[in-house]
C-alpha cells in the first residue's frame, strides 16, 4: 500500500487552534490495549457539521507492542525528520 499526502494537506499554520498530532489508546473487546500516534491533515470546513465534530482527515500509526519494534518505528520517524530538514528548499509546494 502507498499513501500520498500532498503538502497542501499538511497544516503549516503554527497558530492553528486544534492539535496537529495526538497519542491515543483504545481497549479492544478482548481487553488488549492498543496505542497509536495520529497526525491530522488539513480538511475542508464543509466536513464538520458541529463545532464538536472532529472528523478531520488524519493518518494513524498503530504502534507495535514490543519495545524493539517501537524503537525501530521511532528511529524511522527520526530519519524522515532529518530528510525533511535536508531536502532541497526549491522543491515542493506550499
Amino acid at each position: 500500500m502507498r499513501l500520498n499526502v500532498y503538502s497542501e494537506e499538511i497544516p503549516t499554520d503554527i497558530h492553528f487552534a486544534a492539535p496537529l498530532a495526538e497519542l491515543l489508546t483504545k481497549k479492544a473487546h478482548s481487553g488488549v490495549i492498543y496505542s497509536a500516534v495520529r497526525m491530522f491533515l488539513h480538511s475542508s470546513d464543509r466536513l464538520h457539521q458541529t463545532p464538536m465534530d472532529d472528523d478531520r482527515s488524519a493518518i494513524t500509526f498503530w504502534l507495535p507492542q514490543s519495545p524493539e519494534r517501537r524503537e525501530f518505528l521511532a528511529h524511522t520517524f527520526e530519519q524522515l525528520a532529518a530528510m525533511i530538514r535536508h531536502a532541497p528548499v526549491e522543491t515542493g509546494a506550499d
